[in-house]
């Protein structure tokens, strides 16, 4: 346990490779982390009338978003009552019932088993009415967002995205009408899930790794420097605001308002997998989600919002200059999605001793610079404050296998 610990809590400004490359820690970060915290799983505008749904996974689970006869939007483990069997396996789609494909127990979108064949075999104690789907404990929508919760523990949304709140506003309801989603997409890459988190709050590589691509953006739209970032430790946030022109970082944390927010590119990352993106140049706003498949393997699925009154001719538009830049074969999209699988593989070594995650911490406060680790040092300490309760709880299984793996190597 006490090796557990001491990888947790390596420090502020460092991070041990196993919290990217042990599977024991990665089934802890299901539990104590997708588990208890607050997870997107879908658009509104996806689900706008009776019987839509989405299909998504939170922490090793598979949910059901599906908006009921009744107009009310509930999620749903995606799990027959009968033999377990995953009830719905596309994306998204239309339902007028739900219906299992292996024995055809159907039930309706509000979640009641309606019927089951040759029910009389059961005996006349069988009860429809105690079988219907389980609920997942929290389901809860801001600006049009729906996120799940695995626990009835803990804040409520707008609680826990607390000072988030005007900028994923002002990205969510950046134009007066509702918004659409349009090519929605996934892909996978070979990486731990939180390279991608760390990376999209990581200037510092954007001119190096990114060479080639920002010159191209900046000789077509004249981009200078970011601004920086604004995370405060142990918050469920974080905001790169920026891509042309600086402000005051000493007057950030005040000035940082919805009027900064709409003539600025802006990267807001909700803890712990859902990063929101505003582009007024380039007029995209798009969500990006994270879904971690194994300790090396992570989906990424993309939304890309355009106002509903949108014409085809700037639907298109949007779609593709989204996919320029961070689509998995946009100029920064394919980067990013190599680099993920080498850094992966370099974690691996043995003696590479521990990640680094100190540039700028000589500066306080809750504002950093545009290549500072400012933003990625608060993610980890709020992956850290909901890991810990895996070293003082006990988790038995999981720390049993990790101490083993660990006595196994030492």
């Amino acid at each position: 346990m006490l090796k557990l610990a001491e990888t947790i809590h390596a420090g502020p400004f460092v991070v041990d490779r196993a919290c990217y490359t042990d599977p024991g820690i990665y089934d802890l970060e299901q539990k104590h982390i997708f588990g208890r915290s607050w997870s997107f799983v879908a658009h509104e505008s996806e689900l706008a009338e009776p019987g839509d749904y989405r299909t998504a996974e939170v922490g090793g689970q598979p949910i059901i978003a599906v908006r009921g006869n009744d107009g009310k939007i509930r999620g749903f483990y995606n799990s027959c009552r009968h033999k377990a069997t995953l009830l719905l396996t596309e994306r998204s789609g239309k339902c007028e019932r739900i219906r299992c494909p292996y024995h055809h127990w159907t039930y309706d979108t509000q979640g009641n088993l309606k019927s089951v064949p040759r029910v009389e075999a059961y005996g006349p104690d069988f009860d429809l009415d105690k079988l219907g789907l389980v609920e997942v404990p929290a389901i809860e929508q801001v600006f049009g967002l729906v996120f799940v919760k695995l626990t009835t523990e803990g804040p409520d949304l707008k609680s826990y995205i607390a000072d988030a709140m005007p900028y994923l506003e002002e990205i969510a309801l950046y134009t007066d009408e509702p918004l659409d989603t349009i090519g929605i997409y996934d892909y996978l890459y070979d990486g731990n899930w939180k390279l991608l988190m760390e990376n999209t709050v990581d200037d510092y590589h954007a001119e190096y790794l990114h060479d080639y691509a920002f010159k191209q953006r900046a000789s077509v739209f004249g981009m200078k420097g970011n601004a920086g970032f604004m995370a405060e430790e142990g918050s469920h946030f974080s905001v790169d605001l920026g891509i042309h022109g600086a402000f005051d970082q000493k007057d950030a944390a005040e000035t940082l308002v919805v009027q900064q927010v709409r003539n600025r590119r802006v990267y807001l990352n909700i803890f712990p997998s859902l990063i929101a993106l505003y582009n007024p140049v380039w007029d995209v706003t798009a969500l990006r989600v994270i879904v971690p498949i194994a300790v090396n393997k992570t989906r990424v699925v993309n939304y890309v919002l355009v106002p509903a009154s949108a014409d085809s001719e700037r639907r298109r538009k949007i779609g593709e200059r989204f996919h320029y830049s961070w689509g998995p074969g946009g100029r920064a999209g394919v980067d990013d999605i190599e680099i993920f699988s080498q850094i992966q593989k370099g974690l691996m070594a043995r003696h590479g001793g521990r990640v680094i995650v100190s540039r700028g911490h000589m500066n306080p406060g809750p504002v950093g610079g545009p290549t500072e680790d400012h933003a990625v040092r608060s993610f980890w300490a709020g992956w850290r404050s909901l890991m810990a309760d895996a070293v003082n709880i006990g988790d038995e299984t999981a720390n049993r296998e990790i101490l083993e793996r660990e006595n196994a190597t030492s």
